[in-house]
């Protein structure tokens, strides 16, 4: 394991358990759709800020500078208290540089919550809006879950795609079926 895949990992355990404890938090407090709300808030905010994004970890700034800015931050957007403490815990613990991957396993843990899960699909090449129409449909009928497509193209398939949906996987690309013809062709040689 490489160094930088065991901070991931630790960062997606990290992000994770902070997820969790929020979403407890909110949903005892009865404040769990505003907490939501505020989440995809800050998730917009971070993707369209540089300056929030370099305050956040940045070891110039104090714990108490950082808690005072993102606090601020908080008020002035109207979010729920238990937010507003959520940001208080995240900087008090040094883990304001999680931020970013705590608002992802968030959204992940309240998009199941939801009854939506994610479908990767890789294919040879991107897929129309009607086939991405049709593809969620028949996910969502397997599943009995709303689904949400997260689309990758890979030349190498050669036609056909892959796809991965909770640790099942619909392996239908022309690669494939052609490794499996070749193997079955190697296969009847040596019989």
């Amino acid at each position: 394991m490489t160094k930088s895949s065991s901070i991931s990992g630790a960062g997606h355990v990290i992000g994770t358990r902070y997820a969790t404890s929020v979403i407890r938090v909110a949903d005892s407090a009865g404040a769990l759709a505003s907490v939501e709300n505020d989440m995809a808030s800050l998730r917009v905010a971070l993707a369209e800020s540089k300056d929030l994004n370099s305050l956040l970890g940045n070891p110039v700034y104090s714990k108490d500078q950082q808690l005072l800015v993102m606090q601020s931050i908080a008020r002035k957007a109207n979010f729920h208290q238990v937010t507003i403490n959520f940001m208080g815990v995240l900087a008090q613990n040094n883990r304001l540089d999680s931020l970013p991957i705590i608002l992802s396993e968030f959204a992940r843990e309240m998009e199941c919550r939801h009854g939506v899960v994610e479908a990767s699909v890789v294919s040879a090449f991107p897929l129309t809006e009607i086939q991405q129409k049709n593809l969620v449909d028949t996910l969502s009928q397997k599943t009995g879950k709303s689904v949400r497509l997260n689309l990758e193209i890979d030349k190498s398939l050669l036609g056909g795609m892959v796809v991965t949906v909770g640790s099942r996987m619909i392996d239908d690309s022309l690669k494939t079926r052609l490794e499996q013809l070749k193997q079955t062709m190697v296969d009847k040689k040596v019989a």
